[in-house]
């Protein structure tokens, strides 16, 4: 393997077996906020020091781009362990839906700069005064679209 991690298609590819996906989607999506994701090295590494599993760099991208569909338990349950997923994310569809909402969710919260305070804040206004929030919200991302559109038409070469 060269110093190239990436993987070959997207997540929606079809021809990327399931746990390819699953552990892809990990990889892109969780990470501390301010960074990319982790590299491989630094995956195996970090999963070795927490669960005390060695898993080799090599092992994970296979791992991740389809070559290798069959790891131990141990492997699926380290993995789970440093994203912090439950080990049925690698079996249950269901389950694999459900924590794919969330990380998404997490993400935006995370790339979009809303903190808990915002959240606790939030939560603690009227079930109307949070609909009024969550509508100030759509109209804001509304009119954003619109603006963006009026700015593509109006530029040069239009």
């Amino acid at each position: 393997m060269t110093g190239d991690e990436t993987v070959p298609g997207t997540a929606d590819d079809a021809a990327v077996p399931p746990l390819a996906r699953k552990v892809d989607f990990l990889f892109r999506q969780v990470h501390p906020s301010g960074r990319g994701p982790y590299s491989l090295q630094e995956a195996a590494s970090a999963i070795e020091k927490l669960t005390g599993e060695k898993i080799s760099h090599n092992t994970l991208w296979k791992l991740r781009t389809g070559r290798h569909d069959n790891p131990t338990k141990r492997v699926l349950e380290a993995l789970a362990t440093f994203f912090g997923v439950p080990p049925s994310y690698f079996f249950d569809e269901e389950v694999f839906r459900a924590v794919e909402e969330q990380i998404e969710l997490l993400t935006v919260l995370r790339d979009t700069g809303v903190r808990g305070a915002h959240l606790r804040g939030f939560l603690r206004l009227s079930p109307e005064a949070q609909q009024m929030v969550g509508e100030l919200i759509e109209s804001t991302a509304r009119l954003e679209q619109h603006r963006r559109t009026d700015d593509a038409d109006s530029s040069p070469g239009s």
